[in-house]
């Protein structure tokens, strides 16, 4: 009963005796689908849907990775908000490769790709403070000014002259990389005039003086107010405190053990001036000292306890805390004192 059951289901009514009909079958079945498979409209939007793929996936990565402390401000925030310019053009010039049906460039694949490309700035900004980043506006405005910049690069497929196509790419190029990469060269010359001037932290007179420093509040940027007063200035209410911060960039502080302020002092009686070290990071340890300043022109010294060493100084910050009376510190100069350097002027506490 068994060996009958068996011959049935092989000889049932879909069994076949001939190997040659099953293999037809299959090549006919394959000699149908393979020209779609190998079709070029599939091939492109197989790999511009890759390309597409992994651009959202890095995007992804890049603007949603909670960023390091103290990367939210001063020269390094300025630089992550233009990379957004470099980054939504390139986005830009994917997404229409994805809109496009033939193998030309049209407008309305064009049309498609711009406002695709605003959305998902706007979803950046909007999603940005869940994954704690900051939504800013400026930072849209840097991915407006990518996706601008990518329509040259775009707009080259439409141009017949050669030579016009290749301009109209390398000045695309231009301006995609132009914001950032122009930071980067002012971060490095302000690098090397502070190294030149170490151990003096700023003297606010050159044009970089006060590229390093930032303030709280931001009345208006750290630079327009060092370059309109040669000075920096921190004023204090009685709910309001004011700060100057400095990005040590990590330097090594062990030879030295105070602090030199020259400077200005506007108010009614005597002030303390606050210092605050951050060792390694800004979250790590700190190091804080005070000093109390008279009204009028003084150049005081701070002193930080000789417990800990600051091998590297993550930031350094000088502040009036919030309190009475209201005061107004114009800092003229800022300088590290070596430990067996005694030849400086007294100084007041």
């Amino acid at each position: 009963m068994l060996r009958v059951a068996s011959d049935a289901i092989v000889q049932g009514p879909f069994s076949t005796s001939a190997p040659w009909q099953l293999q037809g079958i299959h090549f006919e079945v394959i000699s149908k689908t393979l020209p779609f498979i190998i079709s070029p409209s599939l091939k492109r939007l197989s790999l511009h849907s890759l390309i597409l793929s992994c651009l959202l996936v890095g995007i992804g990565v890049a603007v949603l990775l909670p960023l390091p402390e103290g990367w939210s401000a001063g020269w390094r925030g300025e630089l992550i908000n233009r990379m957004h310019v470099p980054m939504m053009g390139i986005c830009f010039v994917v997404l229409e490769g994805s809109f496009r049906t033939t193998a030309k460039r049209n407008k309305r694949s064009v049309f498609s790709a711009v406002r695709s490309a605003i959305l998902l700035t706007a979803l950046i900004e909007i999603v940005q403070p869940w994954f704690h980043r900051t939504a800013d506006m400026g930072d849209f405005m840097w991915g407006l000014a990518g996706i601008v910049a990518g329509t040259p690069w775009i707009l080259a497929d439409m141009i017949q002259s050669t030579w016009l196509r290749l301009i109209s790419r390398i000045l695309a190029m231009l301006i995609l990389l132009s914001p950032p990469l122009l930071l980067a060269g002012q971060v490095l010359l302000a690098k090397q005039a502070a190294d030149r001037q170490f151990p003096v932290l700023t003297d606010f007179k050159g044009e970089l003086g006060g590229f390093f420093w930032s303030m709280e509040p931001y009345a208006d940027s750290s630079n327009e107010k060092i370059g309109r007063h040669g000075s920096m200035i921190l004023v204090r209410t009685g709910e309001k405190a004011a700060s100057a911060h400095l990005d040590a960039r990590g330097r090594d502080w062990t030879p030295f053990d105070r602090l030199e302020i020259d400077g200005t002092l506007e108010a009614s009686e005597a002030v303390e001036v606050g210092l605050r070290l951050d060792l390694n990071n800004k979250v790590g340890p700190r190091l804080r000292a005070g000093a109390w300043m008279l009204p009028g022109h003084h150049r005081i010294q701070i002193q930080w306890p000789v417990s800990d060493q600051p091998h590297h100084v993550h930031q350094m910050v000088v502040f009036l805390a919030a309190g009475e009376p209201a005061a107004s510190l114009h800092i003229h100069q800022l300088r590290l004192v070596r430990r067996e350097d005694s030849s400086s002027p007294s100084f007041q506490k």
